[in-house]
């Protein structure tokens, strides 16, 4: 069982107990352990939400009430009271669930998942040539407008969740750093993330949207990365009034 196999089943079936789960969250060194307690927590918070209980002897005091039209009200006010508990409940529990199913849909999120099958070009030292390196993007319907950043030594076509990219991994200071580039997904902004051991940026650019991640690289290894990346497949920006 790999990573993303894991936490689609923890997402579906988050009290599962299945033992091919539980050793793969026990050996994994991926951050899952850390997934299926996250999941657990949420499931108990669920739990203590809906653990609404029954006022004792209500059934009494409905009958009592009954007597007089003052305990009638009484009663109306209760009702009233108890359905508006009731709303609240049912949009926290909905809310949750909708949250839980949109952070596990994110682009964080599946570019995070989608890494346990592209591991090992971390590992990858040798640069590739410019040619190599167009013919990824140009699998893609993409086209580079300006030279790719040095040390790439990894690209390929791939898939991160419903959507077609271009994997990339630079090796900067002797630091791989991934990107995914998603021809065509555009996002409104961008920011950064942290997720499962991943350091990340989302970056909307004009054609698509390039994911930059890394784990363990510095910050301005990370920062040369985008902008190498992003002069790559938007062009050079152009020179200011004063350069020119």
């Amino acid at each position: 069982m790999n990573c993303l196999d894991f936490r689609r089943r923890i997402g579906a079936e988050p009290r599962s107990r299945d033992p091919e789960l539980l050793a793969h969250r026990d050996t994994c060194k991926e951050g899952c352990a850390a997934f299926w307690q996250r999941a657990q927590r949420f499931e108990d918070d669920l739990e203590v939400a809906l653990a609404v209980p029954v006022p004792e002897g209500l059934a009494d005091r409905i009958l009592l009430a009954q007597a007089t039209g003052e305990r009638r009200r009484q009663v109306g006010r209760r009702r009233a009271w108890v359905a508006l508990a009731a709303s609240v409940l049912i949009a926290f529990v909905g809310g949750g669930l909708m949250w839980r199913q949109a952070d596990l849909n994110s682009l964080p999120a599946l570019a995070v998942a989608h890494m346990p099958e592209e591991l090992g070009a971390l590992n990858l030292t040798q640069p590739m040539t410019d040619a190599q390196v167009e013919a990824g993007f140009v699998g893609r319907a993409t086209r580079l407008k300006g030279p790719a950043p040095a040390g790439v030594t990894y690209v390929h076509d791939c898939t991160v969740g419903p959507y077609p990219a271009v994997h990339v991994v630079t090796r900067m200071n002797d630091e791989p750093v991934v990107a995914l580039y998603m021809p065509g997904k555009m996002i409104d902004k961008g920011g950064d993330f942290h997720r499962d051991g991943w350091d990340g940026r989302e970056i909307p650019l004009s054609g698509g949207t390039l994911v930059v991640m890394a784990q363990g690289a510095s910050r301005s290894t990370m920062a040369a990365v985008e902008r190498g990346w992003r002069a790559a497949i938007e062009g050079p920006a152009a020179p200011s009034v004063g350069q020119i």
